[in-house]
């Protein structure tokens, strides 16, 4: 779950984000602040992960912000949102803080930007933890849905995305094959240069129209196997 605070002076935007955001999937507002002195005040009570600045800052309230951002262990990722419609259609960088990722969008952009924050949030704490990740995350604007990855069955590489295939559904993740591989290597083989296979649900290997193929488990899917690894896989089925 991603906790965003939100920070409005007027509290005029501020609602209009709340309820926008209250409709993404494990997405949660844990306050909105009406000035920096309370914004300092929930963020060390609530701790979240995405800070929602509305733009213009009063002064004081600026000097709490500043503050903050000058502590890298307690500022979360930061986003600045405009009090109106077309304020700035190009999101563009306004200061190069290597604590967050510090925006300011149109409102248009509003959505893109919670989700592109998101993301950093979450690789943070990836890269904070030592062991394999037991879900991933897609996202959309419908918000973040979490797919566990002793569900996936297949991952294959389409252009820069990779799609995951699953026994009812298939989901595109950012991730790329090779940090997959890198990071799930007990739990997937590498078939060919553009998929991993679920260690766990391989039945077998088939011939399909002069081709060698796996056959996978509660999956339609038979993904072809490079003659490289198709030796390989041989090798391991016995095993299984």
């Amino acid at each position: 779950m991603i906790k965003v605070l939100i920070v409005d002076d007027k509290l005029l935007m501020g609602g209009a984000a709340q309820r926008l955001l209250t409709t993404m999937t494990n997405i949660r507002v844990v306050g909105v602040a009406d000035c920096g002195n309370t914004a300092v005040r929930l963020l060390a009570k609530h701790k979240p992960d995405i800070l929602l600045i509305k733009l213009p800052l009063s002064e004081q309230s600026q000097i709490y912000i500043d503050q903050l951002q000058k502590k890298p262990e307690a500022c979360p990722v930061v986003v600045y949102f405009p009090p109106f419609v077309g304020f700035d259609p190009l999101p563009r960088v306004l200061s190069q803080q290597s604590q967050g990722n510090i925006r300011q969008v149109s409102l248009d952009d509003f959505a893109t930007a919670v989700l592109k924050a998101s993301k950093e949030v979450l690789e943070r704490q990836r890269e904070n933890r030592a062991e394999p990740r037991t879900h991933l995350f897609v996202y959309s604007y419908l918000g973040i849905d979490k797919i566990p990855v002793n569900r996936i069955l297949l991952l294959q590489a389409d252009q820069k995305y990779v799609r995951a295939h699953m026994s009812d559904s298939v989901v595109t993740l950012n991730d790329s094959l090779v940090a997959l591989e890198d990071e799930f290597r007990q739990l997937f083989v590498r078939i060919h240069r553009n998929a991993l296979v679920a260690i766990d649900a391989i039945e077998g290997l088939i011939k399909v129209d002069n081709r060698i193929a796996v056959k996978i488990k509660n999956l339609a899917e038979q993904p072809t196997v490079s003659r490289r690894r198709a030796s390989y896989l041989r090798q391991l089925l016995p095993l299984l």
